[in-house]
């Protein structure tokens, strides 16, 4: 009898261990933020934003991701996946800009380089060849 009492007893226990583990503290009295709110929360307006006729970069661009971006500065950020397949053409980035902290579990390229852009005042167009297909995103700072 006493065994079945223990075995109940450190059941009991892993399973209220178990529950409390699963609590979420967040210090923002009782709020918790959900990773699509990290910064700066609510969608991103990226209508217009770097708009080209050139399909399979719109295509790219448009391809949704989860992003979960931490103490990121403007030389860091163009390297990250899912932003790094293309290429970049960069001049006066912001040094000793505030890091940019940024997670979502559905977010467009194009939208995360609007809240890039908007975040750190950049500027961003397209770089084009003689034909007019682009080359590469121009970044400005």
């Amino acid at each position: 009898m006493m065994k079945v009492v223990k075995s109940w007893m450190f059941t009991f226990s892993v399973v209220v261990s178990l529950g409390l583990v699963g609590c979420e503290t967040t210090g923002n009295n009782g709020n918790v933020i959900s990773p699509s709110q990290t910064a700066d929360s609510g969608p991103i307006n990226a209508a217009g934003f770097l708009k080209t006729d050139y399909e399979p970069l719109n295509k790219w661009l448009d391809e949704r991701f989860e992003v979960d971006y931490k103490h990121m500065t403007p030389t860091l950020i163009f390297d990250q996946v899912p932003l790094n397949d293309i290429f970049y053409e960069t001049s006066n980035l912001p040094t000793g800009a505030p890091a940019f902290n940024f997670s979502s579990s559905d977010v467009s390229r194009r939208e995360l380089l609007k809240k890039i852009s908007t975040h750190w005042k950049l500027k961003m167009s397209f770089s084009t060849d003689e034909s007019g297909t682009p080359t590469a995103v121009r970044v400005e700072g």
